[in-house]
């Protein structure tokens, strides 16, 4: 599953992509599906049970754009991630971002997990 987390910021210091602020909410919801929509877990991760979780901060530009992505903790995988990444490239441009945010850009802060739900499958007994 996808999930997303991490602290909310103020001035420059990037917002969690799960705010609750209703300034960010809905267009921060559009910024997760189409991540969502891009993001896989690698075939070859699952079939060796790699898990991990790590965080991003990326910057959205007025016009969608992605101006800036780095990961600040690692799952401990490249392959995970180097999909992480992929995945928030693929899914941009975003929309623009709204009249009612105020700044020509916005800093984000996300935490991506890889878990594999077949890996706690116990045999009943």
């Amino acid at each position: 599953p996808l999930t997303y987390s991490s602290t909310g910021g103020n001035g420059n210091a990037p917002v969690s992509l799960n705010t609750k602020d209703p300034a960010y909410v809905s267009y921060f919801n559009r910024i997760k599906n189409a991540i969502e929509l891009n993001w896989e877990y690698p075939e070859l991760a699952r079939r060796y049970g790699l898990q991990g979780k790590l965080s991003v901060e990326f910057t959205v530009g007025a016009d969608g754009q992605l101006e800036q992505l780095r990961i600040v903790r690692s799952s401990g995988s490249q392959l995970l991630d180097d999909e992480a990444v992929r995945a928030i490239k693929a899914a941009a441009p975003f929309p623009r971002i709204p009249p009612w945010i105020k700044g020509s850009q916005i800093p984000i802060s996300a935490s991506m997990e890889y878990t594999d739900s077949r890996l706690n499958y116990r045999e009943a007994r």
